[in-house]
């Protein structure tokens, strides 16, 4: 469609190619599926083992390259491969990565044993990480089951209360123990009298503890 519309563009290819990014849409499904969001939060989570990964990866792709390009070029190779470092890359990121692809292969003994360190140093750069990454979804995948066995809050409709009227001063309200005067009828607020009787009564009960009543003590300061 691009190139009936610019018949006269030859990179129209390359603007059909930047059409393929409507594909990203799929990534809205994340908001559907618990899934992908649990993959989303361990990428996340692992940000710093995965760029530790791609480091070690990339130093050791680097290495290997140039040590199977020199080794391939000690002895006499007629079907030699690598000719050059960066085909030797290709090379060391399918080996590392344990893909082997054959469409390029030592021929050289010196060649085969640069080979043999890479697998194994692919292997073991690659699992390192692993466990790590594993952690963090086992982690969020449990959280995840725990959160969906839970219970459904439900929403409680709380009464509503009618408006209360408003209050004239003065006037005696339902239930209230007041009068338009302002007094308290019916209060059980203690009175004077009470307060006064009940503090004597603690004077004497003191007295009788301290000196036998209030006769002994008065006895005493008589003879004194």
């Amino acid at each position: 469609m691009l190139q009936k519309l610019i018949p006269n563009m030859e990179n129209a290819d390359i603007l059909e190619f930047f059409s393929i990014i409507r594909i990203m849409r799929l990534f809205k499904l994340t908001r559907h599926s618990s899934g992908l969001k649990i993959l989303i939060q361990t990428f996340r989570a692992s940000a710093k083992e995965l760029t530790l990964l791609v480091f070690f990866l990339v130093l050791g792709i680097v290495i290997f390259a140039s040590l199977v390009y020199y080794a391939e070029r000690i002895q006499t190779n007629p079907h030699n491969d690598f000719n050059s470092i960066p085909l030797g890359l290709w090379w060391a990121l399918v080996t590392m990565t344990t893909v082997g692809y054959g469409d390029m292969t030592p021929k050289t003994y010196i060649g085969m044993f640069v080979g043999a360190l890479c697998a194994l140093a692919g292997v073991l750069t690659i699992a390192l990480p692993v466990p790590v990454i594993v952690s963090n979804f086992t982690m969020y995948y449990s959280h995840t089951q725990a959160r969906a066995k839970l219970p459904k809050k439900r929403r409680r409709v709380l009464p509503v209360e009618p408006a209360r009227p408003a209050r004239i001063p003065g006037q005696v309200g339902p239930g209230s123990g007041t009068q338009g005067s302002g007094k308290i009828i019916g209060s059980n607020a203690p009175s004077t009298n009470s307060m006064d009787a009940n503090i004597r009564r603690m004077n004497a009960a003191n007295a009788k503890n301290l000196g036998g009543g209030p006769k002994m003590g008065m006895q005493k300061i008589e003879n004194f």
